[in-house]
């Protein structure tokens, strides 16, 4: 087995001093012992996982050397330690992270070790999700580019990552806009134990073409060699040429972390090959023959270098543990407090249809935050979207402040995060609901984690607007009903409206609130619901119900299209003498319950109603609260009126009619329940 990775070492023409070289070399030394001692501390048992660094020092010391972190961003993953430590993190902050401590400032201990985050370094957030990082980096680097900065972005990852969907989005997205952007492929020869044969076709510096950058191989382990590559990349980024994809081939010493078995999937001669190519004592020895490194200085640094990691271990493991693991799930938690006991009084405006509220809110939005941005597929004038919700923002706004996303979900609700961190009013849209599902993990496991996993350093003002439902003939792929997956989420508001002004008023709380929410827009009542479109200001605040209808007899809880259905249904029972309540629940998460047990309380008998599947619904939710604290009030067993079990609603009228519930099936399942 060749290496071929030889390369000439000459700092002359790098613009690195003397002082420089001896830095780069302190950095590494420092990285490779904390490395050392994290592993040591593992076998004596006092810390009980770790992730290793070593042999990786040369290509994230180099890299880290050629940015600047008081304007830069960086998003090192989590065998980054040297790249972390050379940006200007701590030993203390990384010991507290592998004991995890109280004073942890990554995450307080909800991380694993190495998942670092540091706003006062512009390191956001990271996860243990392989890739979700560069649909978030383009985010960043398309905010720093639309303000006018000239900081770029480094995004870092393993050759394993690259065969990621979330890489390839991101790739694309970054050629397309040209952005100030570096992707810094670390090429270890293995994804835990998949070796790269397996898992890489081809070289993947060459796949930069296919998206419009420059690929750029460089030896991982020559520090000189990655700092000259990256220095070309991070001044192309500024000049505004775009990005560069630079792939490092180094390679790991030790297994992928504490609980994995390397021996199993290499064998000792191909490690001790690479050993020979240890970047320490080869860069040692070149700063030896330039005369740089003397003896007793390399002692001096040793020493300096042992010291500071023994006081960092004793100042930690010392500190206290941490003892809040429910604080920071929301930057603004809501917990609702008084009931409506009122029906809620249209407000003043012109009659409009719900999707012309929408429109008319993100217009004047828009005009009041200029760092709002709204994004996603066909958004952009001259369609304005499938629905035209988005109509006239660009044409208004600007091409980039509404504009088109490829086709590619995950990317789109990754540019959000990414904008949101660097400070703008992200406002994706997904165009239907039913294609929700690629980005589920950039949701679940990004955007609702970041508060609650970086201990509240990092807060994501971001709205998420989507279509569901059905009622238009919209077969199984654009019919369906999400809100039992994303409510089941710690971390995410979800409000649906069913009226023009609960449109209007949701969207603009969900803009102006500092925690992401998701909005689920009933497409089947955008055209179908009339009412009054209040001017700009109108608030409906998140977490509250609305009261659509006064009743003794039953409670009739539902929303979105539901809702609107339920209130005719209300006025059909009515005639009958059935006096109902219509409760509009508006807010889905955090959910209004004084509201749910006063109209309990007032009734004593409760149909639920969505047009979601029964089977663990949302409104089994509800029937489980109202079971849970409001059952000696009950003088019937809750009922529930939602979809069969089927897919989703089909394409023939005669077949979706079957399965939508619709307004002769509320008054039917109301008369029963009013018998009871």
């Amino acid at each position: 087995m060749t290496l071929g990775l030889d390369s000439v070492l000459d700092h002359s023409a790098l613009g690195l001093t003397d002082e420089d070289l001896l830095e780069l070399y302190r950095k590494m030394l420092l990285a490779r012992r904390l490395d050392e001692r994290m592993w040591a501390l593992n076998r004596q048992g006092r810390v009980p996982f770790v992730v290793s660094v070593s042999g990786h020092e040369a290509t994230q010391v180099g890299a880290a050397y050629a940015i600047d972190p008081q304007k830069d961003w960086s998003m090192p993953y989590y065998r980054d330690l040297a790249f972390a430590l050379t940006i200007g993190i701590t030993p203390e902050q990384v010991f507290a992270g592998v004991f995890a401590k109280e004073m942890d400032t990554s995450s307080g201990g909800r991380q694993l070790p190495n998942h670092w985050s540091e706003p006062d370094l512009n390191v956001f957030t990271q996860s243990s999700v392989i890739a979700s990082q560069y649909p978030q980096a383009c985010g960043i680097a398309y905010d720093l580019k639309r303000r006018g900065s000239d900081a770029i972005v480094v995004v870092d990852g393993g050759e394993g990552s690259t065969s990621e969907g979330d890489w390839h989005e991101a790739m694309n997205f970054a050629g397309i806009h040209e952005l100030p952007m570096v992707f810094l492929i670390q090429n270890n020869l293995y994804a835990i134990s998949v070796p790269a044969a397996s898992e890489v076709a081809g070289q993947v510096a060459d796949r930069a073409v296919g998206y419009g950058m420059p690929g750029v191989v460089v030896d991982g382990n020559n520090v000189l060699d990655v700092y000259g590559a990256m220095s070309a990349a991070v001044a192309r980024a500024r000049a505004g040429e775009g990005p560069t994809l630079i792939e490092a081939k180094t390679y790991r010493y030790y297994a992928h972390t504490s609980d994995d078995d390397d021996k199993l999937y290499r064998t000792k001669e191909e490690v001790e090959l690479w050993r020979r190519k240890d970047p320490i004592p080869n860069f040692r020895q070149y700063l030896v023959e330039q005369r740089l490194l003397s003896a007793e200085e390399e002692r001096r640094i040793e020493e300096e270098v042992t010291s500071r990691i023994a006081e960092a271990v004793k100042t930690t493991e010392s500190s206290a543990a941490p003892t809040d693991a429910v604080s920071h799930l929301y930057a603004n938690p809501i917990t609702p407090t008084e009931a409506v006991t009122t029906i809620e009084p249209e407000p003043e405006g012109e009659t409009g249809t719900l999707i012309s509220a929408v429109n008319r809110t993100l217009h004047q939005l828009m005009e009041e935050h200029d760092d709002m941005v709204v994004f996603g597929e066909d958004v952009a004038d001259p369609t304005g979207g499938v629905f035209k919700a988005t109509v006239g923002l660009t044409e208004k706004f600007g091409a980039d402040r509404s504009f088109n996303t490829p086709l590619a979900e995950s990317l789109v609700i990754g540019l959000g995060i990414g904008m949101a961190a660097a400070g703008s009013h992200p406002v994706a849209e997904i165009q239907f609901a039913d294609y929700i599902h690629p980005a589920f993990d950039q949701i679940v496991s990004e955007v609702a984690r970041t508060h609650y996993r970086s201990n509240g350093r990092w807060t994501l003002s971001m709205t998420i607007r989507t279509p569901y439902g059905g009622g238009i003939h919209g077969a199984l792929y654009h019919s369906q009903s999400v809100e039992a997956f994303y409510t089941h989420v710690p971390g995410l508001k979800v409000v649906v409206p069913s009226t023009p002004a609960d449109a209007a008023g949701l969207l603009r709380a969900a803009v102006e609130d500092p925690d992401p929410v998701m909005v689920l827009e009933p497409k089947k009542l955008y055209r179908l619901a009339t009412g009054p479109v209040p001017g700009a200001g109108h608030v409906v605040p998140i977490g509250k119900a609305a009261l659509r209808r006064m009743g003794n007899d039953l409670t009739i809880i539902a929303y979105g299209t539901m809702a609107h259905f339920s209130v005719q249904a209300a006025d059909v029972l009515a005639a009958e003498g059935i006096d109902v309540t219509v409760l509009d629940l508006r807010s889905l998460r955090p959910l209004d319950w004084p509201s749910i047990e006063a109209a309990v309380q007032r009734t004593s008998k409760v149909l639920i109603v969505h047009e979601d599947n029964g089977f663990m619904g949302y409104g089994a939710e509800v029937a489980a609260q109202i079971a849970e604290k409001s059952f000696e009030w009950l003088d019937a067993p809750v009922r529930r009126f939602t979809a069969p079990d089927v897919p989703a609603f089909p394409f023939a009228a005669s077949l979706e009619n079957q399965v939508m519930p619709d307004v002769d099936g509320i008054v039917e399942q109301a008369r029963s329940l009013a018998r009871w």
